[in-house]
């Protein structure tokens, strides 16, 4: 699935079968490449993460949670969490370990089930996930070609 089309599906509380916020962005992690968090729209101030492993289903229509205190204050994860908001890959630039542009992240294609990223995407090339090294705040770090 691209993250583009999970924007905006509804999380539901398994608890109360209630919407507690939609998807809004993602963060990953390296070693094995995965989706790490999902961050939120939540009703109120603040943004809040929901962490991958937190997740008990991502359907079709919409992301399932057991229950809502679950959810996190962003502000209560260690920026050293890859849940942390700094390791949103989309709108970074995308640069080899030798320091070669390789474009913007626009997009990620990951597998809903497990959370792994097959790849990610740039307006040139499709970058396998398993090229992935690291996401700070200002680039996503990739092996360099042979």
């Amino acid at each position: 699935m691209l993250f583009t089309k999970a924007q905006g599906k509804a999380v539901m509380d398994l608890t109360t079968a209630e919407t507690v916020g939609t998807v809004a962005a993602c963060t990953v992690a390296p070693s094995p490449p995965r989706i790490a968090g999902l961050r939120l729209k939540t009703r109120g101030r603040g943004h809040h993460t929901l962490e991958w492993n937190d997740v008990q289903s991502f359907g079709p229509d919409a992301v399932a949670v057991e229950e809502a205190g679950r959810i996190r204050d962003d502000k209560d994860i260690d920026p050293g969490n890859h849940a942390h908001a700094t390791h949103d890959p989309i709108g970074k630039a995308v640069l080899t370990e030798t320091g070669l542009n390789k474009g913007t992240v626009i997009d990620i294609e990951f597998d809903e089930q497990s959370g792994g990223i097959r790849q990610l995407l740039t307006a040139e090339e499709q970058i396998p996930g398993e090229e992935l090294l690291g996401v700070g705040s200002y680039a996503v770090i990739v092996t360099a070609p042979d």
